[in-house]
C-alpha cells in the first residue's frame, strides 16, 4: 500500500478516486470533448454555408448586372452599332466645320432693307416660283375632311433667288395674287419657302371673292379677273406708289377688255416662262419698274399654252 501511494503523482486529480469514479470522470471528459468538437464543427459548417450564401448572392447580382449591361449595350448597339471609337482630333475638326457651315448659313444672304409699303410685288406662284405643272399640294383626310398640304420641293431655287434680288433692291412687300392664296396651308407653304431664303412672309393677298366673266373665253376671263383683283387691292391701299406683277400669264390681255376700275396691266407685268420661272434678268426689270422707270412691255415672245378651267 505504501508503495502504491508513492507511485501516484503528487497533486493528481485522480488521487483517492475509485475505479468507478475514474471511469465516470473519464467518460464525462470524453463527452465534453465530443460536444466541443461537435459545436466547433457546427460553427465551421454555418460559416461555410454563410460564405456560400454570400457567394451565390454576389454571383446573382453580378449576373443581373451583366444582363443589364448587355441590354444597354444591345440598345446602344442598335442605335449606334458600328460607330468608331471617339476620336478627339476628328471631333474637333467636325465641330469647326459645323461652326463654319452655320456661320455661312447665317451670312449667306445680305440683310434686307426695311419694308417699303409704297412698293408692292404681286406674286404668282405656278409658272413663277415653280414650273406650271400638276402638283404643288397633297390632299389628306383629317377628321373626315380633306386637308391640303403644300408641296414646295419643285420650287426653283434660281427663281427664289431672283425674287430675293427684287426685295433686296427695293424693300417691296409681297402680296400673293396666286391661286395658292385661297387656302391657309398653301399660303403657309409659300411663306415657309420664302423664309428658307430669308425673305419676309407675304404681307397679305388679293381678294378671293370676285367672279369670272363666264360669257367670254375662259383664259381671258381668268386673266381679266386677276387684273380686277389686283386693282381692287390697290384701290384700298392708297400708300402704294409703285407696283409690279410677276406672273406667267400675259396680264396685258386684260387691258383689251378692261372693266371699270381695273388698272392698266401692260406697264406693270413681268411675264415669266411657265417651265423656267422667274429669271434674274426679269428680276432686274422688275426692280426698274418699282423704281419708277418706264420700260417696254415685259411680255414673252412665246409661252407654252395651258388650259385653265
Amino acid at each position: 500500500l505504501k508503495a502504491c501511494e508513492l507511485a501516484r503523482p503528487l497533486g493528481s486529480p485522480f488521487v483517492g478516486l475509485s475505479m468507478e469514479q475514474l471511469k465516470a470522470r473519464t467518460a464525462k471528459a470524453a463527452a465534453e470533448r465530443e460536444k466541443e468538437k461537435k459545436e466547433k464543427l457546427e460553427r465551421v459548417t454555418k460559416a461555410l454555408e454563410e460564405a456560400q450564401r454570400k457567394k451565390r448572392q454576389q454571383d446573382r447580382e453580378r449576373e443581373e448586372a451583366q444582363k443589364k449591361q448587355k441590354t444597354e449595350d444591345d440598345f446602344e448597339g442598335g442605335l449606334y452599332g458600328g460607330l468608331p471609337e471617339p476620336d478627339p482630333t476628328k471631333d474637333r475638326v467636325f465641330t469647326e466645320r459645323f461652326k463654319e457651315k452655320e456661320n455661312w448659313r447665317a451670312h449667306r444672304f445680305p440683310p434686307l432693307p426695311p419694308e417699303d409699303p409704297a412698293k408692292v410685288i404681286f406674286l404668282d406662284v405656278d409658272g413663277v416660283l415653280r414650273p406650271l405643272t400638276a402638283g404643288g399640294f397633297r390632299a389628306m383626310m383629317v377628321d373626315g375632311e380633306w386637308a391640303l398640304r403644300a408641296e414646295t420641293a419643285d420650287f426653283i431655287s434660281g427663281s427664289l433667288l431672283a425674287l430675293r434680288h427684287i426685295v433686296e433692291n427695293t424693300g417691296a412687300i409681297i402680296v400673293l395674287s396666286s391661286e395658292w392664296r385661297r387656302n391657309q396651308a398653301m399660303r403657309d407653304g409659300v411663306d415657309n419657302i420664302l423664309a428658307e431664303y430669308e425673305m419676309r412672309p407675304c404681307a397679305t393677298w388679293t381678294p378671293t371673292t370676285l367672279e369670272r366673266d363666264m360669257g367670254t373665253d375662259p383664259f381671258r376671263a381668268f386673266t381679266e379677273r386677276r387684273a380686277r383683283e389686283i386693282s381692287q387691292w390697290l384701290s384700298g391701299n392708297a400708300q402704294v406708289r409703285q407696283w409690279v406683277v410677276l406672273d406667267d400669264i400675259n396680264m396685258a390681255m386684260a387691258d383689251e377688255d378692261r372693266k371699270p376700275g381695273s388698272l392698266l396691266m401692260a406697264p406693270r407685268i413681268v411675264q415669266t416662262h411657265r417651265k423656267e420661272g422667274l429669271t434674274l434678268n426679269q428680276a432686274k426689270a422688275a426692280v426698274r419698274i418699282l423704281q419708277g422707270e418706264k420700260l417696254p412691255t415685259q411680255i414673252l415672245a412665246e409661252q407654252p399654252h395651258v388650259e385653265l378651267i
